[in-house]
């Protein structure tokens, strides 16, 4: 087979609007999937887990981050904190210095808040039900499809980037706002019921196929935003003064702003927010003259 030949097979045109409910359409879908996946098939060491702490940290890692920058990161926890347990015994100073180079801090917080809860309500696991999941810290609709049918194996409607890419190429061309209900519909028409661990895995593995191929279908979804620029932005203020803390311990407000070069204002707003959230706390008993920042 040549190789224009090879590549319409992989990538076939989209399926004319409003075909979804045509079983031989939903085959046709599924076999395209599958048939990629069974030469193509990625590899990674969270797919090889059924552990329910393995697939909450990588879809957390995953979150807004590439695979490749994410494999390290996981090994590196899964050897200092092998279990819920394990991490709920860890101080957030060591987990946030280890998760350093990932961004987005916020996610490392809610794993140590989940692995405590884990430990104190579920045994040092999770549930298997989506209403409890998503209880749990940073845990929406995604995350808990994911734990659902990646560690337990139930079918659930678990919708990502790759995935929407997928959907909207095929069953939605040249549809520009398409709403995610129009795409949870869609899933549960489509979701192999017996399978659903390799069907997603399966979805996600030709979703990257299909980034290199065409242009961004992701752009007609009516939820799509642009990440915004890092540089000078209140993440970067904020994943500066995390790396203050965590290596210098308790440090006061002079010492921070003598360190970063932003505005005094937008530092101060940004040490304001980690205390809301949970990050840092805030001691006026150690300085005579000015409070001492530090993380909780």
């Amino acid at each position: 087979m040549n190789s224009e030949a090879q590549q319409s097979d992989l990538l076939p045109p989209p399926f004319s609007l409003c075909c979804e409910q045509d079983p031989q359409v939903i085959s046709t879908f599924q076999r395209i999937i599958y048939d990629y996946y069974e030469d193509h098939e990625r590899s990674f060491p969270w797919r090889e887990s059924c552990d329910p702490y393995h697939i909450l940290l990588s879809e957390m890692m995953l979150q807004q981050t590439q695979t490749h920058r994410v494999l390290p990161f996981y090994e590196k926890f899964l050897s200092a904190w092998p279990t819920f347990t394990d991490l709920s015994k860890a101080s957030l100073t060591d987990i946030l210095s280890r998760w350093k180079g990932l961004g987005y801090n916020r996610r490392a917080l809610a794993l140590k808040k989940i692995s405590e809860v884990s430990v104190e309500k579920y045994g040092g696991t999770l549930p298997d039900d989506q209403r409890l999941l998503m209880e749990l810290p940073m845990i929406g609709p995604a995350t808990s499809a994911a734990i659902l049918a990646f560690a337990y194996r139930k079918p659930s409607l678990y919708l990502e980037t790759n995935i929407r890419r997928v959907l909207l190429y095929f069953f939605f061309d040249g549809v520009e706002g398409v709403k995610d209900k129009q795409l949870y519909e869609l899933l549960e028409r489509i979701l192999d019921q017996k399978d659903p661990k390799n069907w997603y895995y399966a979805f996600m593995d030709y979703g990257v196929f299909l980034k290199s191929k065409v242009p961004n279908p992701n752009r007609r979804s009516a939820h799509y935003t642009k990440q915004g620029k890092f540089e000078n932005s209140n993440r970067q203020i904020r994943g500066e003064l995390l790396t203050i803390f965590t290596q210098q311990g308790a440090v006061t407000l002079e010492t921070i702003e003598n360190a970063l070069s932003f505005p005094g204002e937008r530092i101060k707003c940004c040490i304001d927010a980690l205390e809301r959230e949970g990050f840092i706390t805030v001691d006026d008993s150690l300085a005579e003259t000015a409070p001492i920042y530090r993380i909780r």
